[in-house]
């Protein structure tokens, strides 16, 4: 390598170098100023809550009250709106700020030198969250210390290196801390689902090393005895002279046949072979899924010709009809419902004036909405409380907002307290689309993100679909075919005979009177 691309390689590194510990120093900027902004909201809801009169300031530090606002939540809405980021990861900043600045000011001190990353930061505190508060303060500065002096010295330990030395400074001050921590992560465990795009979803679980390992297990071996059978069925069938086509199923994925083996487990539903097809389902053989699945089911649409229908239900949000296909022959019953998209069409003038939503009516506003619709906020709809915008007047219904779709939406149960108990102005249009004004001046709108949203918008007055009459396009029940080049061609010799057998019957003569020159089928393209 020559001298000169030594040189360009070390700037380089260098560039990246001094880049890297602006961004530490960012970083630690960052984490204070949202210590900071907990800290004001903090000092703003006591004062409220002082003026409110729910509680003495000599009486207990804070009562079971459900009209105190966690100061939390409040910085968290902030940051929303003024950093433009969702609402898990402006709690993810808050909770990070309070972490460090709160039990771990060594390693907020070393990010401000440049020399410590976020990410390692958070590894840190994460690993030392179960240390008793009385050594806490030295067991992390002597960590900070040495991971200093070793990047100090050109030694760059990895992760693991990393942690086996901090236990070991734990192990010397806290002996019990390092047992406290594998205790509380057995309590940690969980496991979570989150929709995704295509119809898909993520399952994400967090489980201890010999339960995972054993789970491992069963799907490796569960995806073997698969291929196994797979390969004995084709040697069996070469050898008895028929051979055997390659199907979708001989070109699966290790992957996809885990996946598999996994919902076969759970679910019971497998052909017995681990491959998971369902063409000899237990349904079908009479016997009794592991799991009784009765979903709910909700057709929307096509939304165009060619489209296929949307299918929704609520734990898995849009599918497609193959996978509408798939989850019935899992399913023990299920309920299928076709709703009126129009706005307003569950509205009764008697519903209108209780509180009590009625089911129907709560099923079109988590349909509609998708999510909850704060600004950040992505808690899926059917997890949220059902809130009206305008709030309802107990003693005098007509005075206050009414139980209809145009003033009712979804809110989980965080942001329903926000709202309520918060200064925040919330305005509902008619369409669903929801704008908050803050007391900082910010303004924010949300469009509602569901089934029935995404429908209205294809068919609204405002897109090209609706006809000249101004009644909405339906292709998909209109089955004459449409005006296209082979359509007139077809016409055209359609007429062409008509032409030829009345000339044959002597009803008039043979050739066509009208001049069809400028025709442009007469001119088609090549075939």
């Amino acid at each position: 390598m020559t001298t000169e691309r030594v040189s360009g390689i070390a700037a380089a590194g260098l560039a990246a170098l001094d880049a890297l510990r602006a961004e530490n120093r960012a970083a630690a900027a960052r984490l204070r100023a949202c210590h900071a902004l907990h800290d004001l909201c903090e000092e703003e809801q006591l004062l409220r809550d002082l003026e409110a009169g729910y509680y003495e300031p000599d009486g207990p530090e804070r009562p079971a009250d459900h009209a105190v606002l966690d100061p939390r939540d409040v910085a968290c809405a902030e940051l929303v709106a003024t950093y433009g980021v969702h609402h898990n990861r402006a709690a993810a900043m808050l909770t990070l700020a309070r972490t460090l600045v709160t039990r771990y000011p060594g390693i907020v001190e070393a990010m401000e030198s440049g020399l410590l990353d976020e990410r390692t930061a958070e590894m840190l505190a994460r690993h030392m969250r179960t240390v008793d508060s009385s050594v806490i303060d030295s067991v992390h500065r002597l960590v900070v210390d040495w991971l200093l002096d070793s990047i100090k010295s050109g030694d760059r330990p990895g992760r693991s290196a990393i942690l086996a030395q901090t236990d070991r400074i734990i192990a010397a001050h806290d002996p019990e801390g390092v047992l406290a921590r594998a205790a509380a992560a057995v309590r940690e465990r969980r496991v979570r689902i989150r929709r995704a795009v295509d119809g898909m979803a993520d399952l994400h679980a967090h489980l201890t090393s010999s339960e995972a390992e054993a789970l491992n297990e069963v799907l490796e071996d569960t995806v073997r005895e698969g291929l196994a059978r797979e390969k004995l069925a084709r040697v069996e069938a070469v050898r008895n002279g028929a051979g055997q086509p390659l199907d979708a199923d001989s070109h699966r994925t290790k992957d996809e046949r885990r996946a598999d083996a996994l919902v076969d487990a759970v679910l019971g539903t497998s052909n017995g072979n681990g491959t998971g097809t369902g063409e000899t389902s237990d349904d079908a053989q009479g016997r009794t899924p592991a799991v009784q699945i009765r979903p709910n089911i909700t057709v929307l649409g096509p939304f165009g010709p060619g489209d296929e229908p949307e299918i929704y239900h609520p734990r898995g949000g849009p599918a497609t009809i193959d996978a509408l296909i798939a989850l019935l022959t899992r399913s023990a019953g299920a309920t299928i419902a076709v709703p009126n998209p129009k706005p307003g069409a569950v509205d009764s003038p008697t519903g209108a004036r209780r509180y009590r939503i009625s089911a129907e009516l709560a099923k079109r506003i988590r349909l509609r909405d998708g999510t909850c619709r704060h600004p950040g906020c992505s808690v899926p709809a059917d997890d949220c409380d059902l809130d009206h915008v305008i709030p309802f007047d107990h003693s005098g219904p007509d005075r206050g907002g009414l139980t209809v779709e145009g003033n009712l939406m979804c809110l989980c149960r965080r942001h329903h307290r926000l709202k309520t108990f918060h200064t925040w102005h919330y305005r509902l249009a008619r369409d669903g689309t929801l704008t908050v004004t803050t007391d900082t001046g910010h303004t924010l709108v949300t469009d509602p993100q569901g089934p029935l949203a995404r429908w209205r918008l294809l068919t609204s007055p405002d897109s090209d679909t609706l006809t000249e009459t101004g009644t909405i396009k339906r292709p998909w029940l209109d089955p004459r075919p449409r005006s296209t080049h082979w359509f007139r061609r077809a016409c055209r010799i359609a007429a062409e005979r008509r032409d030829n057998v009345a000339a044959a019957r002597g009803d008039r003569p043979v050739g066509r009177t009208d001049d069809r020159s400028d025709d442009p089928d007469l001119d088609p393209p090549p075939f």
